[in-house]
Parts: C-alpha cells; sequence; structure tokens
C-alpha cells in the first residue's frame, strides 16, 4: 500500500494546503505501516522463510520446542539451529497429518528432503509389530541423532523401527594377490679361460611372480689370451670373433 494514491486523489481545492497534506500524510502513513506488517505475517511465518523468534512461535503452535530433551553426541547442543528446528519442525507438521499409511511415510520424506536425490527411504514390515527403516545416502550427525529418536520418520503408537544405514557407493568385489616372500636366486658360474666364450647382453633381472634370479660370474679375474698377426692385429674367425688362445 503506497499513500502517493490517495494523495492524488485529494481535490485542487485542498491540494495546495501543505498543512492538510501534512495532516493527511501523517495518517496515511500509520495506515500503510499496519497494512504492511500485516501483509507480511504470511512470508515471516512461513516455515521456508522463518528465522529466530517466528520459528520458536511456530514451535509453540505445532508442538515442538526448540530445545531437544536429550544431549546430542559430540558436544552438539541441545538446542537446535534453525536450519535443523525448520527441519523438525516440518516433519512434525506432516506427522499431525499422516493417516498411518506407508506410502504417506515416503510422500512425508519426499516433501521434506525431495532435493536431496542421494538421500532415499526403504521401508521394511517385519510383520512383528516393527518395521525396519532403510536410509540410503548422507547424514549429519544432528540428523542421524533426530532420526533416531524419532522426530524425523513417523511411526504408529507400540511399534518399533529399526535405522539401518547404508550408502549410496557401490562397492565391487576385487582380488588381490599379497606377497610375503621374496625369493632371491645366485647362479654362480666358473669357466675355463682357455674356452672360448662367447656372452651376450641379456636382461640380468626377471620379474615373475615376485621372483628375482641373479646371474653371477666367478669373482676371480678372467685372463683371455687372443691370438695376434705379424703386425699386432687380432686374429679373427670366420664370425669376426677374435680367437682366444
Amino acid at each position: 500500500m503506497a499513500i502517493d494514491k490517495y494523495l492524488d486523489n485529494i481535490t485542487s481545492q485542498h491540494r495546495d494546503k501543505p498543512k492538510f497534506i501534512s495532516w493527511l500524510s501523517a495518517h496515511l502513513n500509520k495506515i500503510d505501516s499496519a497494512y504492511n506488517v500485516v501483509k507480511s505475517l504470511d512470508v515471516n511465518f512461513d516455515l521456508d522463510y522463518a528465522i529466530g523468534s517466528q520459528l520458536d512461535m511456530l514451535g509453540q503452535i505445532v508442538g515442538r520446542k526448540r530445545e531437544l530433551p536429550f544431549q546430542p553426541m559430540y558436544g552438539y547442543s541441545p538446542i537446535l539451529e534453525d536450519e535443523y528446528y525448520r527441519l523438525v519442525l516440518k516433519t512434525k507438521v506432516a506427522m499431525n497429518n499422516w493417516d498411518g499409511t506407508v506410502q504417506s511415510m515416503y510422500t512425508i520424506w519426499d516433501n521434506i528432503f525431495g532435493n536431496d536425490n542421494d538421500l532415499d527411504l526403504q521401508l521394511q514390515d517385519n510383520q512383528d509389530m516393527s518395521f525396519n527403516a532403510y536410509i540410503t545416502g548422507y547424514v549429519d550427525l544432528i540428523q542421524q541423532q533426530l532420526i533416531q529418536h524419532g522426530y524425523i520418520i513417523p511411526k504408529p503408537e507400540g511399534v518399533r523401527v529399526n535405522y539401518i544405514g547404508r550408502s549410496k557407493v557401490d562397492f565391487d568385489i576385487y582380488h588381490a594377490m599379497v606377497v610375503n616372500v621374496c625369493k632371491t636366486e645366485t647362479w654362480t658360474m666358473d669357466f675355463d679361460q682357455s674356452e672360448k666364450m662367447q656372452l651376450n647382453n641379456y636382461s640380468s633381472i626377471v620379474i615373475s611372480q615376485i621372483k628375482t634370479e641373479t646371474l653371477a660370474l666367478s669373482s676371480q679375474p678372467a685372463v683371455i689370451n687372443y691370438m695376434l698377426d705379424e703386425n699386432g692385429n687380432y686374429i679373427l674367425d670366420q664370425n669376426s670373433n677374435k680367437i682366444v688362445i
């Protein structure tokens, strides 16, 4: 409500009278302020927008206090912050209107956590006056304790609820090998220095199922004599190898 449109309706006979305009504006401003307060009630006391004392007043109407009747674990305060108190009030409103059916429990859950696609609820009736509530996804510590104390999931009187958490991550089964033995073998070879030997370059370490094999020659220094011609050049055989004496 704005007062300008009312001031514009003043006749020309009084429009140029400043005292009259001031007197009328003062009264209209008071009415306008009261109108804005009444208009904002719906927004300020909407559960999605209410804060602080507004939520406390809604809690008195709904029947759920901000202070929990139990001490949360890990040193958390029993006085809920607005975020968690708003969650509790929404659930309490839904519980007050619950018709006792399983389908309505799913509807309540979806209305409260509908924006969280990673959080799911599955119910299983055990046919013994109890049911299992499987909660899949991440819930923080405060939400966990609210669920365990019956603040989130409605239940009939005399029925026991088993709350079971599940991970949404799929864990596949893998096979692994644990190696606890490393076997090392050393082969020592002696050879006659007068024999002709041809050693090619091969890998000296072969890994096969974590098995290491090392080939080592004799630690004694080997002296090999080669044949020379009259010019002091090595005499080669038909394969271009040096001839050993």
